[in-house]
């Protein structure tokens, strides 16, 4: 990532006139105020870096700022143009006013050649830095009319720009989730600071011997809803707050808990798998946080089973494959859980040392009989197992599907008919008496 040429005209970041400096929201409003007099249109991209706080906490203040600069000067070199302008808001966040867009999908591609810009290698000594940035778009005209709306806009927009493969995301005013964000937040905290997170657990059913072999650890707000909630939405929610390493340590240890519990009160000896989204690998020490949690629970580490979503991510961040390296050495089984992940991904998979692959069957639903759709999940199979990797159906719909399955050479299988998220005393009840 090369700096802008310091001696370069550019008219829309030029200083102002001694005792005329206007801060960039002032300046953001005075570009509304012109957009609104010629009828034209603006766009404000608010970027979160994503890796200058990690920088001052690694290399110290003085290099974050270095670092700083140069993505300021890169975004002003190679993205903006010369009446556009840049505000540096906060640690990690920089917003660029878009002076003139013709429309949306201009704004968009602007966003996405801004992450290919920041995307590129910072090297810090021998070290390889990625910033892997979220942009949020808001647009004007819209629903914001002033300049401190179309900030609160794009702010939220990032929010939900973190959480998808893209990491760009426009602002939707039905959608708005900055609000409903901080709720969340308020009640993420409370629940890790009192040990209230509410797990429920889904059984996975070996296909081939009828039993069960494994249970998927889901969480859920406990506060009388029975509405699940993503993984990946939470660790979004945490980590506008500080919280995924917590959110992760209090997961892992309520999981395995319950594991420990299922094998002492139920006899039933199961693996336990956790979902965790690709950003989550990228706290530091998570290894051997799982390591730890492990040793509490007198649990051998292969009834441990990880599941990864967002391949694309993990493809892109040196310090997730890392992770995922370590915790194989640990001993934990790995598996991929991203129905989105593209082709492309197998060939980079075949190199990574995951054991199982989830297929979601209700993209396909009503399959059983039809040729051409048997056939595609017939050659996914094949494919998979071509890798070395085992198969785990989710969502089949009946007793049927779960035998075409098995015919199909299908491993395993996790499906609300045959098992439903129930929570830790029902799993016992409902399937410890059957010593399966």
């Amino acid at each position: 990532m090369s700096p802008a040429d310091p001696a370069a005209p550019d008219a829309g970041n030029a200083a102002p006139p001694p005792g005329a400096e206007a801060s960039f929201p002032e300046r953001l409003q005075r570009c509304i105020e012109q957009r609104r007099a010629d009828g034209q249109s603006l766009a404000l991209l608010l970027v979160d870096c994503g890796v200058i706080g990690r920088i001052d906490a690694w290399w110290g203040y003085r290099v974050g700022d270095m670092v700083r600069a140069r993505m300021v000067s890169s975004l002003r070199a190679e993205v903006l143009r010369p009446d556009d302008f840049v505000g540096e808001l906060g640690r990690d966040e920089v917003a660029c006013a878009l002076s003139v867009v013709e429309g949306p999908q201009l704004a968009l591609l602007a966003a996405q050649k801004l992450r290919r810009t920041l995307n590129a290698p910072l090297w810090l000594g021998e070290a390889e830095i990625y910033a892997s940035p979220s942009v949020g778009i808001a647009l004007f005209p819209g629903t914001a009319d002033d300049a401190e709306s179309l900030l609160r806009q794009a702010r939220s927009a990032c929010v939900a720009a973190s959480v998808l493969p893209s990491r760009v995301a426009t602002f939707d005013a039905e959608g708005d989730s900055f609000s409903a964000s901080l709720i969340e937040e308020g009640r993420l905290r409370s629940a890790i600071a009192e040990d209230a997170l509410d797990l429920v657990f889904q059984p996975q059913f070996d296909l081939r011997f009828g039993q069960i072999m494994g249970v998927e650890a889901m969480l859920r707000w406990r506060e009388g809803s029975r509405d699940l909630v993503r993984m990946r939405d939470a660790i979004a929610v945490a980590e506008a707050g500080g919280l995924v390493t917590k959110l992760i340590s209090a997961l892992l240890n309520r999981a395995l808990r319950n594991c420990s519990e299922f094998r002492q009160r139920a006899a039933l000896d199961l693996r336990i798998a956790i979902n965790l989204p690709a950003r989550g690998l990228l706290e530091p020490g998570l290894p051997e946080l799982v390591q730890r949690a492990l040793q509490t629970w007198s649990l051998r580490p292969g009834r441990l089973m990880v599941e990864i979503e967002d391949l694309p991510t993990l493809q892109e961040q040196a310090q997730a494959q890392a992770a995922i390296l370590r915790l194989n050495e640990i001993g934990v089984k790995l598996s991929i859980d991203d129905v989105r992940a593209p082709l492309s991904s197998l060939f980079w998979l075949a190199t990574m040392p995951f054991q199982e692959i989830k297929i979601d069957l209700a993209m396909a639903r009503d399959w059983v009989g039809q040729a051409r759709s048997e056939g595609v999940l017939r050659s996914l199979i094949e494919l998979v197992h071509g890798l070395k990797l085992d198969v785990v159906a989710i969502d089949a719909a009946d007793e049927a599907q779960a035998a075409r399955l098995l015919e199909l050479g299908c491993d395993f299988m996790q499906a609300s008919f045959r098992g439903p998220p129930v929570d830790a005393e029902e799993f016992v009840t409902r399937f410890g008496a059957s010593g399966c």
